[in-house]
């Protein structure tokens, strides 16, 4: 394997000190990545954590890559949207042998074992992710996609205090416009021009033993996305939700409510803002559910996709119309 690289600017704010103490410099919002995650002391507690998510018209994709120090973590989830076709595959690593997961949110990264490959490799303004496992479902898969980095394109990068000496840092980043394909088996599927993006959820920090959040996401044609949280940040007063409007991220300051209509696997959700600019409603279309174990250790995950329709209000108040939306929405519980 060739050496992974990485085009982040320097020099960056770091997260932590040398015993592993948050920097107070580094809480905070930004639109471009401003902190370098490298993690100190805290051995056994730290969490390494990078989420791919692409959608288009026919098809979603889901990686995992994690490093939790005791264990590395790699998983691939694909949905067929026109036939229902899903297929998943986990794989544990002791001690996060063959994960590489780098301090930087826009660095290569990589998960290694002989059941599933995943690669990431950064170049300026675009990245190469490659997939490829030999039985997934009873399929072969293999996924080659060109992932673009837009120079407008804006994110949201937050770093929050937690409870007990915890901390967060994130960087989500919507709407990267996506082409290529992936073979499983014997079907093809290409990325449709202008109507697919790639999603990265790159986390790292020291986080509580016992955890739950849920965080919802899409992205449009023309600039449009939207990520949302709730349960993560609570302790910190610090909020995630963040709206892109023409690639320009916009932070929102008012509560937002996830609401599920009833108890069904697939019932829909509700994410209405108190101050009106999000009015959305969530139809899922699938129920992906994760649950890897190590002993007492678990992250239990379900993972909806579908889409999202309803109004945002844009930077100047204006209406924003929202139709057929693809993202997602989960909820995870973990024991880590």
């Amino acid at each position: 394997m060739t050496s992974l690289t990485s085009h982040a600017p320097f020099p960056l704010q770091p997260l932590c000190d040398r015993k592993g103490r948050l920097q107070e410099d580094a809480i905070g919002w930004s639109s471009r990545p401003q902190v370098d995650c490298t993690l100190h002391g805290h051995l056994g507690r730290r969490k390494r954590w990078n989420h791919w998510c692409i959608t288009t018209p026919d098809w979603m994709l889901a990686l995992t890559l994690a490093d939790l120090d005791y264990v590395g973590y790699g998983a691939a989830y694909f949905l067929d949207l026109g036939t229902g076709l899903a297929v998943a595959h986990t794989q544990l690593r002791p001690f996060a042998l063959g994960c590489q997961l780098p301090d930087l949110p826009l660095e290569s990264h990589a998960f290694s074992h002989s059941r599933l490959q995943l690669r990431i490799d950064e170049h300026p303004g675009r990245l190469r992710l490659t997939a490829a496992a030999p039985d997934i479902g009873g399929q072969p898969l293999q996924v080659a996609l060109d992932i673009q980095r837009p120079a407008h394109l804006q994110s949201v990068n937050l770093v929050a205090p937690l409870r007990n000496g915890g901390f967060h840092a994130t960087s989500r980043q919507l709407g990267l416009p996506t082409a290529g394909s992936l073979q499983l088996g014997n079907r093809h599927y290409d990325c449709v021009p202008g109507q697919s993006f790639a999603a990265l959820d790159f986390g790292r920090g020291v986080w509580p033993l016992n955890s739950y959040w849920q965080r919802a996401a899409f992205a449009a044609a023309g600039g449009i996305a939207g990520n949302f949280g709730s349960g993560w940040l609570d302790y910190s007063g610090l909020s995630e939700n963040t709206l892109w409007f023409g690639g320009e991220a916009q932070l929102l300051d008012s509560p937002l409510h996830i609401v599920r209509s009833s108890q069904a696997p697939l019932a829909p959700w509700r994410l209405d803002s108190e101050d009106d600019r999000v009015a959305l409603r969530f139809i899922p279309r699938q129920l992906h559910r994760a649950c890897p174990k190590l002993g007492p250790l678990h992250a239990n995950t379900m993972q909806r996709f579908g889409h999202y329709d309803g109004v945002l209000r844009g930077p100047k108040g204006e209406r924003v119309p929202v139709h057929g939306a693809l993202g997602w929405l989960g909820e995870t519980h973990a024991r880590w």
